[in-house]
């Protein structure tokens, strides 16, 4: 939906040059978003994407000039896929509040399937630095408004929406992608360098540990048995950092403290959210 990612079309998708699939944009796109995906940004490197497409790094650079530029058109793929979510629509067609709902639940549904990429949301710039994340594209960005105005909104009331929409969800979304990241480290995940390098590994290997990446992401079958845990403890602090005589009410807290509620308590901060924007009064 933005501009940067309208680039990528084309590049086209699956041509095939001598019988080879073509390098294309979309391909290392593609590529760098399954990195992402699996190991976190600090892998997302020129080479490692390269090596996924099978190609020479240098190939990519006919289609990025740098690995910030690939960054961008992946935070743009992510962003994207509103545009496919056949619940998600670019304007009211039942009032402003059905519409507000679904496009806030379908920016969640894309947080939630790329959990290391939404922090790459909220921080890289975009072609326009001034709209806020996440509803950072400019044709997004362009529905939400003349959606609000085709619904009888003043342009201050507008704003206001624009503005406690996207500042609910960035910090709610960045709470929860982060939450889900705390996983079990495994090698390749770049959460303990030490392990790595004590069992020998080349730190060039694919499987070597990557230096700033974040954990893998929990799948739900491992937050359930967080949830289902009879003594949840090893799994509530599995590195031990928190003492229970040091700290007693977060060591007592520490089960509801880790306790996975973000369905519910979502849903009633996305309530509250537009119970205010129908309550706007201008100050």
């Amino acid at each position: 939906m933005s501009g940067s990612g309208d680039r990528l079309a084309a590049d086209g998708g699956s041509s095939t040059d001598g019988g080879r699939l073509r390098l294309t944009g979309d391909r290392i796109v593609a590529a760098a978003l399954d990195l992402l995906d699996d190991r976190g940004v600090a892998a997302v490197t020129m080479r490692a994407v390269a090596d996924r497409v099978g190609v020479k790094p240098m190939s990519l650079y006919r289609h990025f000039a740098d690995r910030d530029r690939m960054l961008d058109a992946v935070v743009d793929r992510v962003v994207n896929e509103l545009a496919e979510d056949p619940d998600v629509a670019e304007a009211p067609t039942s009032g402003w509040r059905p519409y507000l709902q679904a496009l806030a639940r379908g920016v969640r549904r894309y947080a939630r399937r790329h959990p290391h990429a939404f922090p790459l949301v909220a921080t890289r710039p975009t072609d326009a630095p001034w709209l806020n994340p996440p509803l950072r594209s400019v044709r997004w960005v362009e529905a939400f408004l003349n959606g609000l105005l085709a619904e009888g909104f003043t342009d201050e009331h507008t704003l206001f929406a624009y503005r406690v929409f996207n500042s609910f969800l960035l910090g709610y979304l960045l709470l929860e992608t982060s939450a889900m990241a705390l996983g079990d480290p495994r090698s390749g995940d770049g959460a303990y360098l030490s392990r790595g390098l004590e069992q020998g590994k080349d730190t060039a290997s694919p499987d070597a540990p990557v230096p700033g990446a974040l954990t893998p992401t929990r799948t739900p079958a491992d937050r359930q048995d967080v949830a289902d845990a009879e003594v949840p403890d090893d799994l509530v602090d599995p590195q031990g950092g928190v003492d229970a005589a040091e700290f007693p009410t977060v060591h007592r807290f520490a089960a509801g403290l880790t306790e996975d509620r973000w369905d519910a308590e979502f849903d009633a901060a996305l309530q509250h959210m537009l119970d205010r924007i129908a309550g706007f009064t201008v100050n």
